[in-house]
């Protein structure tokens, strides 16, 4: 008899912790999805957000190229980066804010509305979408999204030149939270990929925010390459390592070149005037040789 007041005290707490945990599951507004994000008309679409990215060797080491694969300019890719200097060689892992247009879309497929900024591409030799999707754009889409987005697009017959709208993952807030009388809530949702050796405290370091204010969002178990959604007020200040600008570095190999090269004449010049030495000695020599010879003649 005394095993069903037991038996009911587990049940309770069992059902306890369930509830518990569908709680804390319910923070995420959407599950990751490989096709993209589900949006609706609470949220303030179209707006203006960013994406985290970091400058990649070889290609992806200028703003200029980056700004050319998001179609942006450098400058804006430079003013929220915290980069003082446009044309700056940047070093590889470097971090950046990216500016995007993000809008929601209805693909027509039992998707419907997809929430993502719309990016045209033209394909290169060796390109794939899978290929584009995980290393140039670093998993901020993927190629089931692609591949939804350009229904009529054959993967394996894709020409060169041929251009293709990759769409990049993105939220907006919420209206309510856009509001000016809530400095506090978030204006920005900014799409970061998850890292293998990310977690999330770590990454609210990085933003200047709170553990909290990521799960809320995006729920407590992201998976490597997720997107997760940072939930900001105003942009983070990044902190940028120290770099050489374009000109300085130009300037520096100019003066390499000239010293090079006066080193180089220095040495073809000392290298003539032993030749001519040489060839001095050798005519001095040969004179030398003939007056004996001709000397030996008028003897005889």
């Amino acid at each position: 008899m005394r095993i069903k007041p037991m038996y009911g005290t587990f049940s309770l707490l069992f059902f306890s912790i369930f509830l518990l945990y569908n709680q804390n599951s319910c923070y995420a507004q959407d599950a990751p999805s490989t096709t993209g994000y589900s949006c609706n008309s609470s949220q303030f679409y179209p707006c203006q957000t960013y994406v985290f990215y970091r400058a990649r060797g070889p290609e992806f080491l200028d703003l200029a190229s980056i700004g050319d694969l998001f179609s942006v300019s450098r400058l804006m890719i430079a003013n929220p980066s915290n980069i003082s200097t446009s044309n700056t060689t940047l070093v590889n892992d470097q971090s950046l804010l990216v500016p995007i247009t993000c809008s929601c879309n209805n693909l027509n497929t039992t998707s419907g509305n997809i929430s993502y900024a719309g990016l045209n591409y033209s394909f290169n030799f060796g390109d794939t979408m899978y290929m584009v999707s995980t290393v140039k754009f670093q998993n901020l889409t993927t190629y089931q999204s692609v591949e939804a987005v350009n229904p009529a697009v054959v993967p394996e017959n894709i020409d060169i030149g041929q251009v293709i709208e990759f769409p990049i993952f993105c939220k907006c807030p919420n209206r309510t939270q856009t509001q000016p009388q809530n400095q506090n809530q978030p204006r920005y949702l900014i799409s970061y990929v998850f890292q293998p050796f990310d977690n999330i405290s770590s990454i609210a370091s990085r933003f200047g925010t709170t553990p909290q204010s990521i799960r809320k969002i995006n729920g407590n178990n992201p998976k490597i390459f997720d997107i997760l959604f940072i939930p900001l007020s105003k942009l983070p200040d990044i902190t940028q390592p120290t770099a050489s600008n374009g000109p300085v570095v130009q300037e520096n190999d100019k003066k390499g070149t000239v010293i090079g090269l006066a080193i180089g004449l220095g040495i073809c010049v000392l290298l003539l005037i032993l030749l001519a030495g040489l060839w001095g000695c050798r005519e001095k020599s040969g004179k030398s040789k003939r007056s004996l010879y001709l000397g030996f003649d008028e003897g005889c």
